[in-house]
């Protein structure tokens, strides 16, 4: 009998839910980890048999699954949760969050909202999340000691913000930051960012286009989100967000399309031939009244559609298991049809069909050998589990945060029986507390 290959990690579970087309769900399962990569899929007994680790993690009532990925969000406005509520989007932005983060962010402010964001994101079972916020250069720092996967942006909008002088000083901060970063072994992936086509001039999307390509860096952006933009767009360009970004080149660079509520038919087409990766944001969009995305079409379309939650001062939390059902709940009363968004579909949008979206999906979204080891385990012994028929089902449609027991992440236990690893809990609540009494001071002035 051949020796044993020994890993550094083997991790197993009742079901092992690969989002893999040709085996996607394994009875008995476990996957072999080593050096950050996944080695081996398989059933329980074969992988015993051909693999040996001092970290076996036990799989009795778990489901094992690739760690969900947020694709578009905003890390540290966790510490803006509960803020600024139930205000019409263009007020809620410039009348409460544009003033209170003109006088709070910093860079501790910073450090702290994307602590705590990763510490929601992690215990939740995500693994990846695609970010766009003020001092980059931190949110980054915080990821990469946390061993967090994440796309951090760097990102231009042509107005006041405490991390830059100009839109100068963010382009030349955009270009160092790629630079450097795409140097490191990281977790972190370094991209650039517009903001919105209302908050950068036509020379700056064109300036944002040419960096990229030099770059070779992927774009996110807010697209078509509201009506507003919409409106902005027609009035200065003569046309919708999407074909003026179409005009000037911007769809030709890898472009990361948060929310894009409001696409024309032939615009839905567009995407689907540009390849751009649409990330749709149901709870945000609803929440503050935006409006309901034509996922459907986009998808029938051939676009590859993730999922996100947007920050946590508009959708109150960061909770992916959340936005799958939220979503398939919106189209299904948007279409009239019980039948869209199904079960799969909605964990494959959570996972790889939101690493494709990304320009992820040759290193996450899977688990198959070679794939990086980002892998949670999901507890299915609790009453809203029972009884058992169907795995995705469960998943999709009965699964909270509250049900993910261990997170793996490029192959390191981040989070162990409900518990960060990595991150000090008891001294973030600390500095959390210090920033809400700054911002609540500032609210209580301007009551």
């Amino acid at each position: 009998m051949r020796n044993k290959q020994s890993v550094q990690s083997i991790v197993c579970g009742d079901y092992v839910v690969t989002m893999n087309d040709e085996r996607n769900i394994i009875k008995q399962g476990a996957i072999a980890v080593d050096s950050g990569v996944i080695v081996d899929v398989g059933s329980r007994q074969d992988i015993q048999r051909k693999y040996q680790s001092r970290n076996w993690v036990d799989g009795t009532d778990q489901v094992v699954m690739p760690g969900l990925i947020n694709g578009h969000t905003h890390a540290a406005m966790c510490l803006l949760r509960g803020f600024a509520d139930d205000i019409p989007l263009m007020e809620w932005l410039q009348d409460y969050i544009n003033p209170i983060e003109a006088h709070a962010v910093s860079e501790d402010y910073v450090r702290v909202g994307t602590q705590l964001a990763c510490w929601e994101m992690l215990v939740g079972g995500t693994t990846t999340f695609v970010d766009m916020y003020f001092f980059h250069e931190i949110s980054a720092q915080v990821v990469d000691e946390i061993g967090m996967r994440a796309l951090i942006s760097a990102s231009m909008m042509d107005q006041s913000r405490n991390d830059a002088v100009d839109i100068e000083d963010s382009f030349e901060q955009a270009e160092r930051f790629v630079n450097v970063w795409s140097a490191r072994r990281s977790t972190v992936v370094p991209i650039l960012a517009g903001h919105a086509i209302y908050t950068l001039k036509n020379a700056h999307l064109i300036r944002l286009r040419e960096m990229a390509q030099e770059l070779n860096a992927p774009v996110h952006i807010h697209v078509s989100e509201s009506k507003f933009e919409i409106d902005f767009s027609r009035r200065t360009y003569g046309t919708t967000p999407i074909s003026h970004f179409e005009e000037i080149g911007l769809l030709e660079v890898p472009i990361i399309a948060a929310h894009v509520v409001w696409p024309e038919d032939n615009e839905i087409k567009t995407l689907a031939r540009k390849g751009v990766g649409v990330i749709h944001n149901p709870t945000c969009n609803a929440r503050i009244a935006s409006g309901t995305a034509p996922v459907v079409e986009l998808q029938a379309s051939g676009v590859n559609v993730g999922l996100g939650t947007d920050g946590a001062a508009s959708s109150n939390n960061l909770d992916m298991w959340e936005e799958m059902r939220v979503a398939s709940l919106m189209q299904r009363a948007r279409t009239m049809d019980s039948t869209v968004l199904p079960a799969n579909k909605l964990l494959k949008m959570a996972t790889s069909q939101c690493a494709a979206a990304i320009g992820m999906d040759s290193s996450i979204g899977k688990l198959a050998p070679g794939m990086g080891a980002d892998i949670i385990q999901v507890s299915i012994d609790n009453a809203h589990h029972l009884p058992m028929y169907d795995v995705e089902s469960h998943l999709a449609y009965s699964s909270g945060c509250r049900d993910v027991s261990n997170v793996f992440v490029n192959g390191n236990h981040l989070v162990r029986n409900r518990v960060p690893t990595t991150i000090n809990t008891n001294q973030l609540k600390i500095d959390v507390q210090r920033h809400r009494q700054r911002i609540s001071s500032f609210n209580r002035m301007n009551a």
